[in-house]
Protein backbone atom coordinates (compact mmCIF):
# COMPACT_ATOMS: atom_id res chain seq x y z
CA UNK A 1 0.00 0.00 0.00
CA UNK A 2 2.87 2.32 0.90
CA UNK A 3 4.47 1.66 -2.79
CA UNK A 4 1.12 2.79 -4.28
CA UNK A 5 0.42 5.73 -2.30
CA UNK A 6 4.48 6.27 -2.76
CA UNK A 7 3.79 6.16 -7.01
CA UNK A 8 0.61 8.55 -6.71
CA UNK A 9 2.25 11.05 -5.08
CA UNK A 10 5.45 11.11 -7.08
CA UNK A 11 2.92 10.77 -10.43
CA UNK A 12 1.17 13.98 -9.25
CA UNK A 13 4.01 15.97 -8.69
CA UNK A 14 6.21 15.15 -11.77
CA UNK A 15 3.70 14.26 -14.64
CA UNK A 16 2.56 18.23 -14.89
CA UNK A 17 6.50 19.22 -15.38
CA UNK A 18 6.71 16.40 -17.89
CA UNK A 19 3.85 17.87 -19.85
CA UNK A 20 4.84 21.33 -19.64
CA UNK A 21 8.36 20.44 -20.94
CA UNK A 22 7.00 19.03 -23.87
CA UNK A 23 4.78 22.74 -24.45
CA UNK A 24 7.46 25.45 -25.73
CA UNK A 25 7.01 28.85 -27.82
CA UNK A 26 9.64 30.52 -29.27
CA UNK A 27 10.21 33.71 -31.34
CA UNK A 28 13.58 34.57 -33.13
CA UNK A 29 15.44 36.94 -33.12
CA UNK A 30 13.71 38.20 -30.03
CA UNK A 31 14.32 42.21 -30.40
CA UNK A 32 13.69 43.14 -33.97
CA UNK A 33 13.03 46.54 -35.84
CA UNK A 34 9.40 47.09 -36.92
CA UNK A 35 8.93 45.68 -40.51
CA UNK A 36 11.06 42.48 -40.15
CA UNK A 37 10.67 39.14 -40.24
CA UNK A 38 10.48 36.91 -36.97
CA UNK A 39 10.16 32.87 -36.55
CA UNK A 40 7.96 31.57 -34.59
CA UNK A 41 8.53 27.79 -33.37
CA UNK A 42 7.56 25.12 -30.93
CA UNK A 43 5.69 22.23 -29.95
CA UNK A 44 2.46 21.87 -28.72
CA UNK A 45 3.78 18.58 -27.41
CA UNK A 46 0.40 15.77 -27.34
CA UNK A 47 -1.45 18.00 -24.86
CA UNK A 48 -4.04 19.45 -27.26
CA UNK A 49 -3.80 17.84 -30.46
CA UNK A 50 -6.37 15.77 -30.97
CA UNK A 51 -5.23 13.49 -33.44
CA UNK A 52 -7.40 14.26 -36.72
CA UNK A 53 -6.14 16.10 -39.72
CA UNK A 54 -6.53 19.83 -39.88
CA UNK A 55 -5.62 20.11 -36.22
CA UNK A 56 -4.24 23.88 -35.65
CA UNK A 57 -2.46 25.87 -33.40
CA UNK A 58 -2.91 29.80 -32.59
CA UNK A 59 0.03 32.17 -32.14
CA UNK A 60 -1.56 35.26 -30.66
CA UNK A 61 0.33 38.93 -30.56
CA UNK A 62 -0.78 42.63 -30.99
CA UNK A 63 2.29 42.71 -32.95
CA UNK A 64 1.05 40.62 -35.45
CA UNK A 65 -0.88 43.91 -36.74
CA UNK A 66 -0.97 44.72 -40.44
CA UNK A 67 1.00 41.44 -40.90
CA UNK A 68 0.25 39.92 -44.65
CA UNK A 69 -2.05 36.95 -43.67
CA UNK A 70 -2.99 37.83 -40.11
CA UNK A 71 -6.47 36.83 -38.61
CA UNK A 72 -7.91 37.51 -35.32
CA UNK A 73 -8.61 35.88 -32.06
CA UNK A 74 -10.79 37.30 -29.79
CA UNK A 75 -10.05 40.21 -31.51
CA UNK A 76 -6.56 40.26 -31.59
CA UNK A 77 -4.23 39.81 -34.32
CA UNK A 78 -3.54 35.95 -34.89
CA UNK A 79 -2.02 33.40 -36.95
CA UNK A 80 -3.29 29.74 -37.57
CA UNK A 81 -0.74 26.57 -37.78
CA UNK A 82 -1.32 23.79 -39.44
CA UNK A 83 -0.06 20.59 -37.07
CA UNK A 84 -1.58 18.06 -39.47
CA UNK A 85 2.03 16.72 -40.99
CA UNK A 86 3.78 17.24 -37.50
CA UNK A 87 3.89 13.73 -35.47
CA UNK A 88 5.55 15.73 -32.10
CA UNK A 89 3.25 18.90 -32.34
CA UNK A 90 6.12 20.95 -33.50
CA UNK A 91 5.46 24.24 -35.46
CA UNK A 92 7.88 27.22 -37.16
CA UNK A 93 6.70 29.78 -39.06
CA UNK A 94 7.70 32.96 -40.45
CA UNK A 95 5.93 36.64 -39.92
CA UNK A 96 6.92 38.94 -41.53
CA UNK A 97 5.89 42.76 -38.56
CA UNK A 98 4.14 45.75 -40.31
CA UNK A 99 6.63 48.45 -41.05
CA UNK A 100 4.13 50.83 -38.97
CA UNK A 101 4.45 48.62 -35.86
CA UNK A 102 4.63 51.05 -32.55
CA UNK A 103 8.37 50.12 -30.94
CA UNK A 104 7.23 48.35 -27.52
CA UNK A 105 7.48 45.01 -25.57
CA UNK A 106 5.01 42.65 -26.68
CA UNK A 107 3.98 39.15 -25.81
CA UNK A 108 3.50 36.84 -28.21
CA UNK A 109 1.16 33.40 -26.89
CA UNK A 110 0.35 31.04 -28.36
CA UNK A 111 -3.14 28.15 -28.41
CA UNK A 112 -4.37 24.99 -28.95
CA UNK A 113 -7.44 22.90 -27.96
CA UNK A 114 -8.66 25.05 -25.59
CA UNK A 115 -5.82 26.22 -23.52
CA UNK A 116 -2.38 28.18 -23.74
CA UNK A 117 0.46 26.31 -24.23
CA UNK A 118 3.18 28.78 -23.77
CA UNK A 119 3.85 32.57 -24.17
CA UNK A 120 7.40 34.93 -24.98
CA UNK A 121 7.91 38.18 -25.16
CA UNK A 122 9.06 39.84 -28.51
CA UNK A 123 10.59 43.65 -28.29
CA UNK A 124 10.34 45.74 -31.45
CA UNK A 125 12.33 48.39 -32.45
CA UNK A 126 11.69 51.40 -34.93
CA UNK A 127 12.61 50.90 -38.66
CA UNK A 128 16.15 51.26 -39.12
CA UNK A 129 16.47 54.65 -40.96
CA UNK A 130 16.97 54.51 -44.60
CA UNK A 131 18.65 57.22 -46.56
CA UNK A 132 17.85 56.27 -50.01
CA UNK A 133 21.43 55.77 -50.91
CA UNK A 134 23.97 53.58 -52.13
CA UNK A 135 25.77 51.83 -49.06
CA UNK A 136 28.82 53.85 -48.36
CA UNK A 137 27.16 57.12 -49.52
CA UNK A 138 26.92 59.81 -47.08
Amino acid sequence: MKKLIAAIVALAIFAPAAVAASQSLKVTPGKVAAGKTVTVSGSVGSGCQTGQTGDTAIIISRAFKGAKHAGTFAGVPSESISLANSSNGSFSTKIKLAKKLKAHKYTITGRCGGGNFGSTPLRVTKPAANNGGLPGEY
